[in-house]
């Protein structure tokens, strides 16, 4: 009996101590349908109880997951397993530790807008953008990421996922445009859960820019703005970026442009919107239809957007940085973006100090010289994403130019980029201590301390905008 505790209680620690279970692998499989579309989820990996929770990308509307039906789980050999739902949008699923089948339905409303910049149609000129988490479902090995609110649930223990989109032989019009990871026709590898993920689904042409390696285009049909210049556009400002940075590794990038959706109303000439997710940018814009396809004011502003937008394939995609500094990726976009619309002659320089004096005088009547250090408008409200573009990219031209006075002929950019990337190990974001210490190297500590961390207002003389 005195042998047989000792093995017990060996048998009873080895249980408690036992391995979590291995994280979920997840493959898609979509149809789109006349009124959606109809996913399947082949499901390995995870506990026995498996705990499934619809959720919905950044921007894109919470509502989305109540588009969603006909939930069914089913085991390998097509056996019904048990499934109850929990809370919103969320479901317990006895998946016996072997693997499993997810079925729904997701339903899109033709012609509607869910939310800002999210497309939910299948049909006629509309398309189906999934970005950022467009209904997909997450898995988890315990309830808790279920009492959180659709927009808030995380991606879960998800070790990897595959996509794949199959189409009905009588619509071969419709395509799927995605970020380089095609592995056989409409069989799309993601890094990572489709919460970092971006396919769209719809009447795009896809063009590879051939003197900018790497990046590809993928053009809507109804796409307006600049339609004969817009490849050349994108090449130019891509191959600017190059020449000033240096290309960052393994850049496969997407550019989708898609016009913006009609119940989004153009005030003034031009409209646009941009978001990058992974290597894929995906743009929309649209102007006032009075304006001609080709006005040279259009095409400046297009020139210096896309420059901006493009720059994020640098930072955050080629260097990720904390939430603290995203000053550094929008500020130095805003300051990248005008530099290679000017560098390409898409602007010239006066055009481009005018539009930074602009820029100025939008920044003090927001109240910008009340504003404290560039990382608390980095963590502040979302009313403060303004001032933090317009002071970051203020401050940009500031150090650029004190970098300029003591190292003529030596680009800062290049400097400030060779800097991050050294620094950058390619998986923990850099933080401001490290990115503190980065500019105190390039330029005098003091400016650092004046400017970015707002000890000092900004003032025309020290931007170099006096008289203007």
């Amino acid at each position: 009996m005195r042998k047989l505790l000792p093995c017990l209680l060996g048998l009873s620690l080895s249980a408690a101590c036992g391995q979590a279970p291995e994280p979920y692998w997840v493959d898609f499989t979509v149809r789109p349908s006349a009124d959606g579309a109809e996913i399947v989820a082949e499901v390995s990996g995870g506990p026995k109880t498996a705990w499934v929770g619809f959720g919905v990308g950044p921007g894109a509307s919470p509502q989305l997951v109540d588009q969603i039906s006909g939930v069914a789980a089913f085991s390998a050999t097509g056996e019904a397993l048990e499934i109850e739902p929990t809370g919103r949008a969320g479901y317990r699923v006895e998946a016996k530790g072997e693997p499993w089948r997810l079925t729904y339905r997701l339903r899109l409303r033709p012609h509607a807008e869910d939310h800002s910049f999210y497309r939910a149609s299948t049909r006629g000129d509309d398309y189906l953008v999934l970005a950022g988490s467009d209904a997909w479902p997450r898995f988890y090995a315990d309830p808790t990421p279920l009492t959180r609110p659709p927009e808030a649930r995380p991606a879960g223990p998800i070790s990897g996922a595959t996509a794949r989109f199959q189409f009905s032989a009588s619509d071969p019009a419709w395509t799927v445009v995605s970020t380089a990871w095609e592995e056989t026709p409409n069989t799309f590898a993601m890094r990572q859960h489709p919460v970092g993920s971006v396919f769209a689904l719809g009447p795009f042409d896809t063009v590879q820019l051939p003197d900018a390696a790497g990046l590809r285009i993928a053009l809507h049909r109804d796409w307006d703005i600049m339609p004969s210049q817009i490849e050349s556009l994108l090449e130019e400002l891509m191959m600017s970026h190059r020449e000033m940075l240096t290309a960052p590794d393994s850049v496969n990038a997407l550019a989708l442009l898609s016009p913006m959706p009609r119940t989004l109303s153009v005030r003034g000439g031009l409209r646009t919107a941009g978001m990058v997710r992974g290597q894929t940018l995906v743009v929309y814009a649209a102007k006032a239809p009075a304006i001609p396809t080709n006005h040279p004011d259009i095409a400046e502003a297009m020139a210096v957007f896309l420059g901006h937008e493009l720059f994020h394939l640098w930072v955050p995609t080629g260097v990720q940085v904390t939430r603290e500094l995203s000053w550094l990726s929008e500020g130095w976009a805003m300051h990248m973006g005008r530099r290679a619309a000017v560098a390409t002659g898409w602007l010239d320089q006066a055009a481009g100090t005018r539009r930074l004096g602009l820029s100025y005088r939008r920044y003090l009547d927001i109240g910008g010289y009340r504003a404290g250090s560039l990382p608390a408008a980095s963590t502040g409200p979302e009313d403060q994403r303004n001032l933090l573009y317009l002071r970051g990219e203020l401050v940009f031209r500031l150090l650029e130019r004190e970098w300029d006075r003591a190292n003529p002929g030596e680009p800062f950019e290049r400097a400030l980029w060779s800097a991050l990337e050294g620094a950058y190990d390619g998986v923990e974001p850099l933080d401001s201590a490290t990115v503190r210490t980065i500019l105190t190297d390039l330029v005098d500590a003091t400016t650092v301390r004046r400017y970015v961390e707002g000890q000092a207002p900004l003032t025309p003389d020290a931007l170099g905008l006096a008289g203007r």
